[in-house]
């Protein structure tokens, strides 16, 4: 039998994990959305080891995955298809408009068609379905987000204060704090690695703190040595990233302020700022 080698990501969204059988808790490494798009690299028992869009391993059970052929896979990924900016959007049945799945925030779906008030996606595995056109608007093909710009991704940021902090998260379920930054510039046509140490090497440098902009990447040494923590400057002195302390939030540089966080000052490291 010849392994599959590219599929799609079938349920709303699913952990990917270190290890087969590894995919909660700390084991999770990222989150993949319905109807990723990924390369399916090895298997083992029920597992596949995948490398999705933004060139992220991990891995995950089978049945999630809707194995495809290479031509297939090209072809849907060509297409066009709605991003999803609602943070939560069911998906209907084309025949008796029950759920029949969920998009989060940033999934974006092949588009084969319109009626009165919905978008007809389709789906990994062969099915149809409707989401509403409040839900999201049609791009080009899959990952061609047109640029937004830094207030977008702060108001987009803003809706979720108070969302508690998931390790490896990367939807409204919950982020962890690259999951955060690298989903909020995606939805703004902007294409971050994902992890923290990696979202630190690419931009520019911007080394002093009184040089910050709205938009800017503002980075910490937390948990581990080099920058393992990310946040977007807002103005103001401020900034919002998800903490594993206080999920979303908003805190400041300023000592003075009331969400001023003295343990995030002392740890800055410097910026990067992500050209639109």
């Amino acid at each position: 039998m010849v392994r599959a080698e590219f599929g799609f990501i079938k349920p709303e969204f699913c952990n990917l994990g270190e290890k087969p059988y590894k995919i909660l808790g700390e084991s999770v490494v990222t989150q993949a959305r319905l109807s990723e798009p990924v390369r399916i690299l090895k298997e083992e028992d029920s597992w596949y080891y995948i490398e999705m869009s933004d060139e992220y391993k991990g891995w995950i059970h089978s049945k999630d995955v809707d194995a495809v052929d290479e031509r297939k896979w090209h072809k849907w990924l060509e297409s066009p298809h709605v991003l999803v900016t609602e943070s939560f959007s069911p998906i209907l049945s084309v025949t008796d408009y029950r759920a029949i799945n969920g998009a989060v925030m940033a999934t974006m779906l092949r588009l084969v068609g319109e009626n009165a008030g919905y978008y007809i996606v389709a789906l990994p595995g062969g099915q149809a379905g409707l989401l509403s056109k409040n839900a999201g608007f049609v791009i080009s093909s899959f990952g061609e987000i047109p640029k937004g710009s830094y207030d977008n991704i702060i108001e987009t940021g803003k809706r979720f204060i108070g969302l508690p902090y998931f390790w490896g998260g990367t939807t409204p379920y919950g982020f962890d704090c690259s999951g955060f930054v690298q989903t909020l510039f995606l939805m703004n046509g902007y294409k971050l690695p994902r992890d923290a140490d990696q979202q630190f090497e690419v931009g520019e440098v911007i080394e002093k703190r009184e040089d910050l902009e709205k938009g800017d990447a503002v980075f910490f040494s937390t948990y581990a040595p080099g920058p393992s923590h990310i946040g977007i400057y807002i103005g103001n002195g401020e900034y919002i990233h998800s903490s594993g302390k206080t999920g979303v939030a908003i805190n400041s540089f300023n000592p003075e302020a009331e969400n001023y966080r003295e343990d995030l000052d002392k740890k800055y490291i410097e910026a990067r700022r992500y050209r639109l």
